[in-house]
């Protein structure tokens, strides 16, 4: 489909968007603001091997490919094997302190609640540790969202469609009734592999020009404004 902005979208549809049953959503940067968290705990690794400390703007440019992406995309002078022992350390590290300064964005909450009272179903799938994604479930959706997937080698990371499929078979929803929301390239190309429609937001770890170069289906800028378009409002 190709629109950016949500008034374009429902000029081009009269006024009726596609109602989906299922919504899946991306964690980090979409439903939760996990960078100052993520950049305390690479800093803490980096500083144990007295590596350099990244910014907290090198750290949301590199998120969105697991704990492995983040460290090649950080560390990338480093051979693979010492990535990689990185990568295990931040893991172990970030999943016993992956509560303190995280919370979801302003807006997460009521729309959650809204869809939950709407009839949606929900999910979430991510590319971190399936540890941390359960407890940061446990503390702030449980009660809003079916479940959480995190990384698992059962199934192949995204942007490969394998979660998120999972996620729709747990769901009990076909793909055309389903639509993925993500804040970053990774997830549209996610979305793209899993054959669903794709919303990405701007709040997130990528910047909205970079976002309008994916040409989403749907490009919405607050909360309130995914509300309206999932729900029909």
């Amino acid at each position: 489909m190709g629109r950016t902005y949500l008034k374009e979208a429902l000029r081009h549809y009269g006024g009726i968007m596609k109602q989906y049953k299922a919504i899946i959503f991306d964690m980090d940067g979409t439903v939760l603001d996990t960078l100052d968290e993520l950049t305390t705990s690479l800093a803490h690794v980096y500083g144990v091997h007295h590596l350099p400390v990244r910014t907290r703007q090198e750290v949301r440019a590199a998120l969105g490919y697991g704990y492995t992406g983040l460290i090649k995309r950080t560390a990338p002078d480093l051979d693979p094997a010492e990535q990689q022992k990185l990568a295990e350390e931040f893991k172990t590290w970030y999943s016993s302190h992956c509560q303190g300064h995280t919370h979801p964005y302003d807006g997460i909450v009521s729309l959650l609640s809204a869809l939950q009272a709407g009839g949606r179903k929900t999910a979430i799938v991510s590319n971190k540790g399936q540890a941390a994604v359960s407890e940061l479930h446990e503390e702030f959706f449980s009660h809003l969202v079916s479940f959480s997937m995190g990384e698992s080698p059962r199934y192949r990371k995204k942007p490969e469609p394998d979660m998120v499929w999972e996620a729709l078979k747990r769901l009990g929803c076909a793909r055309e009734d389903a639509v993925y929301i993500g804040d970053s390239e990774v997830d549209s190309m996610t979305a793209r592999n899993a054959g669903l429609d794709v919303i990405l937001v701007t709040w997130g770890f990528r910047d909205k020009e970079d976002l309008e170069r994916l040409h989403p289906d749907y490009l919405v800028q607050s909360p309130d404004e995914l509300a309206r378009l999932l729900l029909g409002q």
